[in-house]
């Protein structure tokens, strides 16, 4: 058998923007291996399958994106400044021309009329940055509000990274921010 001359997660890191410009459907074995430099065979020796190589994809995006989070409460004062300074980062990207939203975002809609393992798999991936959410705001809101609180951050965070792709609509999001999350401004 020949030495594998790659690294795993090389692999994913190169196919994950792939996968996030492109979806699931839209992309092809061709795309690929163009984009990781390996061949079908080798890719199928790895991942088994394109599903499962997606899912691994979002998974270590999901982890990235909860590992950004833990680092940006770690690096501020407190959990609401470290939340407002997560969406100021969200309205910063929306503004750069190669935007792309959000990897899990745009998986749950792309796969959520066929409801299979990558939609659920993706809707965990969210679930699970919500309840740390919950898990941080809980310590300056009752776990009730903490919850409630968490819940319209997410969809607010859902509707940046969707309507984000709107040309010049960086003070839009952030006066909708405002006006939908006042009491990010209580503590």
């Amino acid at each position: 058998m020949a030495k594998k001359n790659y690294q795993r997660e090389d692999v994913l890191d190169n196919v994950i923007s792939l996968f996030w410009q492109q979806g699931y459907a839209a992309s092809s074995i061709q795309q690929i291996t163009k984009a990781t430099g390996l061949k079908p065979g080798s890719i199928y020796h790895e991942f088994e399958s394109k599903e499962k190589l997606f899912q691994e994809a979002l998974a270590r995006y999901a982890t990235a994106s909860i590992g950004a989070i833990h680092q940006k409460m770690a690096d501020t004062e407190n959990v609401n400044e470290g939340i407002k300074q997560i969406l100021a980062d969200l309205v910063e990207q929306s503004k750069s021309c190669d935007y792309c939203g959000c990897f899990l975002i745009k998986t749950q809609l792309e796969l959520a009329s066929q409801g299979n393992t990558l939609y659920q798999f993706a809707s965990m991936q969210l679930s699970n940055i919500e309840k740390i959410y919950t898990e941080y705001l809980s310590r300056l809101y009752s776990n009730e509000q903490a919850k409630a609180y968490a819940a319209q951050l997410m969809t607010v965070i859902f509707g940046i990274r969707t309507y984000g792709y709107q040309a010049d609509s960086a003070n839009t999001i952030t006066q909708t921010i405002n006006a939908l999350l006042p009491w990010l401004n209580e503590h």
